[in-house]
C-alpha cells in the first residue's frame, strides 16, 4: 500500500529524521547481530505475552476540558507502557525483554532470574541489548567500552523500573553497595496503582491463553533494538485491540487512544513507518487530501472514517536490519 503522504517529497525535517535513523542503524548493526545470537542461547517463551494493564487502563483518565489529539493525560495517569520511555533510555525494552525470558517458566509460577547482569563468561542480561553506542576515550589511556555503556544503561533502566513511580521491578539486593541489580525480580505489569500506593504482587507467568501478544521474532530477529519506543507502544496497542476484537482490522477512537492507552498524535502517526517495515497493514480514508491529515468530501455532520489497522505478525519473521535499511533507503530516494 502507498500512503498519500508518501507521494510528496520529504520535507527537510523528515529527511533529517530519516538520515539520523540510518546512522543509528549502521552504528547498531553489529550489536544487533550479537544480541540475536545470544537470544538463541537463552530459553525464552514462544512469544511475548503482556497483560492488558501494562498498555491499557480500564477506567479512562480524566482530562481537563474536551479531549483532543494534542493533549494527553498527566504521566502518572497513563499506563506503564507509555510512561516508561525516556530519551536514550531502554526501560521499556528492558522490561519487555525480561518478560520474554521469564515466560520460558511454567505458567502460573513466579519466575526466577537465572541470568547474571554482566558476566563475560556466560550469557548475561547485558548481552541481550543492542545500542548505537561506540567506544569512547576517558583520559589519556583509558577507554569506555560499548559493554560498559550498556551496563550503565541497564542500571539506569532498572533504577527507573524499580522506582516508586513505576514499581515494575524489585531489587532484592538494592541496599548493597555491590551487586545491587543482580537477581532483580519482576513485579505485576500493572505497576504502581493510579493515584499512588504500592504494587506488592510479584510477576506470575500468564496461564490464560487469551492475552495480548507479539511474536518471538520481535527479539530473535532484532526488532526490539531498532524500533522506537513509540513504535513498540503502537504495536502493543494493536496487540491489545486484536486481543479484544479478534483478527479483523481494528481501529481506535482518539478519546480511547488518549485516555486509556496514553498514545498521543505523534505516537499514533508511527503507523506509517511500521507499515513501511511490513509490520502493520493500514487502510486509510480514501477521502483524505495528500497531506494525510486534512479531510475533504464529507457532507456536513458526517464523520471521517478512522484508519483501520492489522498487525502483520508474520512481518517479525524477517530480519530487522535489512528490512529497516531498505525502507529508509527507499523513502530517501
Amino acid at each position: 500500500m502507498i500512503f498519500f503522504a508518501d507521494l510528496q517529497p520529504l520535507s527537510a525535517s523528515e529527511r533529517k529524521r530519516y538520515e539520523a535513523r540510518r546512522v543509528k542503524l549502521e552504528k547498531s548493526e553489529a550489536e544487533v547481530g550479537k544480541a540475536c545470537l545470544k537470544f538463541a542461547e537463552v530459553e525464552t517463551g514462544k512469544h511475548l505475552r503482556v497483560r492488558s494493564e501494562f498498555m491499557f487502563r480500564d477506567e479512562p483518565a480524566e482530562l481537563p476540558g474536551e479531549p483532543s489529539d494534542r493533549r494527553l493525560p498527566p504521566p502518572q495517569d497513563r499506563p506503564p507502557s507509555t510512561r516508561l520511555p525516556s530519551p536514550r533510555g531502554i526501560a521499556l525494552r528492558a522490561y519487555l525483554t525480561a518478560l520474554f525470558v521469564a515466560q520460558s517458566r511454567n505458567p502460573g509460577t513466579h519466575p526466577g532470574n537465572p541470568l547474571p547482569l554482566n558476566d563475560v563468561d556466560k550469557v548475561s542480561w547485558v548481552d541481550l541489548f543492542a545500542t548505537p553506542s561506540e567506544m569512547s576515550r576517558k583520559g589519556d589511556r583509558n577507554y569506555v567500552t560499548v559493554r560498559d555503556k550498556k551496563v550503565r544503561q541497564l542500571h539506569s533502566a532498572l533504577d527507573r523500573l524499580s522506582g516508586d513511580a513505576f514499581q515494575l521491578v524489585h531489587l532484592p539486593n538494592g541496599s548493597k553497595s555491590r551487586g545491587k541489580y543482580e537477581g532483580f525480580q519482576l513485579l505485576h505489569e500493572r505497576g504502581v496503582p493510579y493515584g499512588g500506593g504500592s504494587n506488592p504482587d510479584r510477576y506470575v507467568v500468564p496461564t490464560e491463553e487469551r492475552v495480548p501478544w507479539l511474536p518471538a521474532g520481535l527479539f530473535h530477529n532484532g526488532w526490539i533494538h531498532l524500533l522506537e519506543d513509540t513504535e513498540i507502544n503502537f504495536l502493543l496497542m494493536l496487540a491489545w485491540l486484536h486481543y479484544r476484537f479478534g483478527a479483523q482490522p481494528v481501529f481506535v477512537a482518539s478519546d480511547i487512544r488518549l485516555r486509556q492507552f496514553g498514545v498521543g498524535k505523534d505516537a499514533y502517526e508511527v503507523h506509517r513507518m511500521l507499515n513501511r517495515f511490513g509490520l502493520v497493514d493500514v487502510e486509510e480514508d480514501p477521502n483524505r487530501h495528500l497531506d494525510g491529515y486534512v479531510v475533504a468530501g464529507y457532507n456536513e455532520g458526517t464523520m471521517p472514517k478512522l484508519h483501520r489497522f492489522e498487525l502483520r505478525r508474520e512481518g517479525f519473521d524477517e530480519k530487522a536490519v535489512p528490512k529497516i535499511r531498505s525502507a529508509i533507503e527507499r523513502r530517501l530516494r
